[in-house]
């Protein structure tokens, strides 16, 4: 547990240095035992930048087109998730029905599932929430993250299990203010 905790506050300061302006390397990655990579989903319009030790699989035929998985052993401890679609609604009523969807499929999808909130910033045409579910005898805290941009759909979810999500929150929330659009915009 000790272990990990020292993982997390050195993947802390990695996430927070290209933020200061601060690398070690140029390009995409930053230099420290888990250097960052970038992962561009160009069909989609979106870049992320994760720590290069989180496990990565892309596909155009499943749900998700993009998956990190950060892994103690072989328990998966923190999920990134990416669906992204080629359309936008383009009002605000037909964000909020496609919204009403969103969250409606959270039930049917995940066993238990309780939401703790939702939100809706209609400015930057983006909603959120944060759920838990449980599987088998783990709960798992889920926030998702529902962005409107350039004419395409970006969902993305941030995992983990409930007991070490107040460890993870901090490297998800800098995970997605590293986001960047194809038009340059971040988050």
């Amino acid at each position: 547990m000790q272990s990990v905790r020292l993982h997390l506050q050195k993947l802390a300061i990695l996430l927070l240095l290209p933020l200061t302006g601060i690398s070690c390397r140029s390009g995409s990655l930053f230099d420290y035992n888990d250097e960052l990579r970038s992962v561009a989903l160009t069909d989609y319009g979106i870049t992320f930048r994760i720590p290069g030790r989180w496990d990565v699989s892309l596909s155009r035929d499943r749900y998700f087109q993009f998956v990190a998985v950060y892994r103690e052993g072989s328990e998966p401890l923190a999920v990134l998730e990416y669906r992204g679609l080629d359309t936008e609604p383009r009002d605000q009523r037909s964000r909020d029905l496609y919204a009403s969807g969103w969250y409606d499929a959270m039930r049917l999808n995940y066993p238990g599932w309780k939401y703790a909130n939702r939100d809706k910033d209609a400015d930057s045409r983006s909603f959120t929430f944060e759920g838990s579910y449980i599987e088998g005898t783990v709960r798992y805290i889920k926030i998702g993250q529902l962005r409107f941009r350039d004419r395409r759909i970006h969902a993305i979810y941030y995992t983990a299990p409930e007991e070490e999500m107040d460890q993870y929150r901090e490297v998800f929330q800098t995970i997605d203010g590293l986001i960047q659009y194809t038009n340059g915009q971040p988050r």
